[in-house]
C-alpha cells in the first residue's frame, strides 16, 4: 500500500526523499561500523586514534550520503555540513594518531554533539513518521556518548572509547534501518 499524501504521516514521508533501500544500506553500514568499533576496544591509544579516524571517515561519508539523499531540504544541507565536519575530524585523527587519548576524547565529543544535534533536527523533521523516535533515541545516544567522552571516561578505561563509538554508530544504524523499513500504510 502507498501512503496517502493527505495524512500527516504521508506528508512527512513525502519530505523524506531517499529510497528505503538506500537508507537500509546506510543503516547496515553504520551497524557494521558500530560493531567494528566495539570489537576492538582495548587497542593502544595510537591504534585507537587511527581506528577512530578511519571510522569517522566512513561515518562521515555515510552522513554525507544521507545529506545528499535529503539534499533539497535544509535538513539535507545540515547533514552535508555534519558529514563534512565528521570527515574532517576523521582525517585529522588519521594523520595525527598521536594526539593522545584526551585530545581524541574531546574531538570525538565534539563530533557526537554535532551528530546528535543533526539527528535531533532530523527526528523533528520526521516527527509524523513512526520511525522518528528511533532517530531521536540515536540522537540521545550520541549526546550521551559526547558527555561520557567529555567527562573523561576513556581515561578510566581503555575499552570505553571503542564501546562509546560502537554504541553511537550502532544506534545511528538502527535509526536509519527503522526509517528505511517504515511501514507504508
Amino acid at each position: 500500500m502507498t501512503m496517502s499524501p493527505t495524512s500527516k504521516d504521508g506528508q512527512a514521508a513525502a519530505r523524506l526523499h531517499p529510497k528505503s533501500s538506500h537508507l537500509i544500506l546506510l543503516g547496515v553500514a553504520m551497524l557494521g561500523l558500530g560493531g567494528a568499533a566495539a570489537a576492538v576496544p582495548l587497542l593502544a591509544s595510537l591504534a585507537a586514534g587511527a581506528l577512530a579516524g578511519w571510522l569517522l571517515w566512513l561515518a562521515g561519508a555515510a552522513l554525507v550520503g544521507l545529506g545528499l539523499l535529503l539534499s533539497p531540504s535544509r535538513v539535507g544541507v545540515s547533514g552535508l555540513a555534519a558529514g563534512a565536519f565528521v570527515v574532517g575530524c576523521g582525517a585529522f585523527l588519521t594523520f595525527q594518531p598521536a594526539v593522545g587519548a584526551v585530545a581524541l576524547a574531546v574531538l570525538l565529543a565534539a563530533v557526537f554533539v554535532v551528530d546528535g544535534s543533526f539527528q535531533v533536527a532530523l527526528a523533528l523533521h520526521l516527527r509524523p513518521v513512526k520511525a522518528w523516535r528511533w532517530v531521536l533515541a540515536s540522537a540521545f545516544a550520541s549526546l550521551v556518548a559526547a558527555a561520557l567522552l567529555a567527562a573523561g571516561a576513556p581515561e578510566r578505561s581503555q575499552a570505553t572509547l571503542g564501546l562509546v563509538l560502537g554504541l553511537a554508530f550502532a544506534t545511528t544504524g538502527a535509526a536509519l534501518l527503522a526509517i528505511g523499513l517504515r511501514r507504508h500504510d
